[in-house]
């Protein structure tokens, strides 16, 4: 898969933007603020149908302007996808088009076009919640397993049914009953995917690393209630505490992931480019995943590589991607020259292009 053309149209804060592209190494070179990172946030949006930076897409629409476009076009083999997305401030209309047919459900969506994107916001990762790395793991399942964003979607409604009831002060016993029936279905198909998913993730996690960086012991470890208790029980037990708290306190609504290095919390114990590789690392193992289980190559967006990273690190990190197992790749960064001695050392081809005053040119 690789995106061939690229349109944004008041995107943050890219007023219009047009990118030719092909299969290969891609490096958008500008001084910081211009706006590279919103181009790979603009490809972003078209396999996932929201912004990776922003959580709502009034945000996203730029200053002084009431809607904006992006629309790609992504070949895989002999076949096209033409990909619109559009959002409209004053009507608050949201819109995706796959080859000019309108999605009903932007879940129909995820899964067509499979990108995996390293940004310096990674980190929040490492040190944020629980509910982000949730956020990584749900987003990552479900470009490979349709069925798995089915129950996350239906196990999320019927929590927000349940905390409605909870909140009510009066709870019928019965209606609850048979929403925990339903939730505890969705609940184990869900914890039995991520439990997988997670190990998977784990086991190609040291090896990339040890690739990186050095030969730091690294895992992850799967955090979830449903370890200990199966989802119907565990539901049922925790009613007469969450009547008080009026909220749901059991369930993989409160999994968490945790970032395992040399036997402690790599937030407590990893430096700063200890922790840059170890999230390269976890992305890579993803990437490598994603192309095992559908066969498709996934576009992968690097946005400020070098953040964070010494030379030495850089460079295992080129002797990664350079491999046969990556398809088109994107880098953004200030320094051209950086980038170009690293291709020439490699005899890799690349295109460059330099962003400037709102105006991609390809150099």
């Amino acid at each position: 898969m690789f995106l061939s053309k690229l349109h944004t149209f008041n995107y943050r804060n890219i007023e219009d933007l047009s990118l030719d592209a092909s299969i290969g190494i891609h490096a958008i070179i500008g001084k910081n603020g211009v706006g590279k990172t919103n181009i790979l946030d603009s490809i972003y949006y078209l396999a996932f149908c929201k912004s990776y930076i922003a959580n709502s897409d009034v945000q996203n629409v730029m200053i002084g302007a009431n809607s904006f476009a992006i629309q790609g076009i992504f070949e895989h083999n002999a076949s096209h996808f033409k990909i619109h997305c559009g959002y409209k401030i004053d009507t608050k209309e949201k819109t995706i088009l796959c080859n000019d047919t309108k999605y009903t459900k932007f879940s129909d969506h995820i899964g067509l076009i499979p990108i995996v994107l390293v940004s310096p916001a990674d980190m929040v990762l490492i040190n944020g919640s629980g509910s982000e790395r949730r956020k990584f793991i749900d987003a990552y399942i479900s470009l490979y397993n349709k069925e798995y964003l089915n129950h996350l979607l239906a196990y999320n409604k019927l929590l927000a049914q349940r905390n409605v009831i909870l909140k009510q002060g009066s709870v019928d016993a019965t209606y609850i009953a048979i929403i925990d029936e339903k939730m505890a279905e969705h609940m184990n198909a869900i914890f039995t995917i991520r439990n997988q998913s997670i190990h998977e993730l784990s086991s190609l996690l040291a090896s990339l690393y040890h690739q990186i960086s050095s030969f730091e012991d690294c895992k992850l470890q799967y955090q979830s209630q449903l370890h200990q208790i199966d989802a119907f029980n565990g539901l049922h037990k925790s009613i007469e505490k969450d009547i008080v708290l009026t909220y749901t306190s059991f369930g993989i609504h409160r999994d968490d992931i945790r970032f395992v290095f040399n036997n402690s919390e790599i937030k407590q114990v990893g430096s700063q480019g200890q922790k840059k590789s170890f999230l390269l690392a976890l992305k890579f193992a993803q990437y490598q995943l994603l192309y095992t289980k559908t066969g498709v190559l996934p576009i992968l967006l690097l946005d400020d590589l070098f953040d964070k990273l010494d030379k030495e690190r850089t460079a295992h990190v080129f002797d990664v991607i350079e491999g046969e197992q990556f398809g088109q790749i994107f880098i953004t960064d200030t320094d051209k020259a950086l980038l170009h001695t690293f291709f020439e050392a490699r005899k890799q081809t690349g295109h460059f292009h330099e962003l400037k005053d709102g105006k991609l040119k390809r150099l």
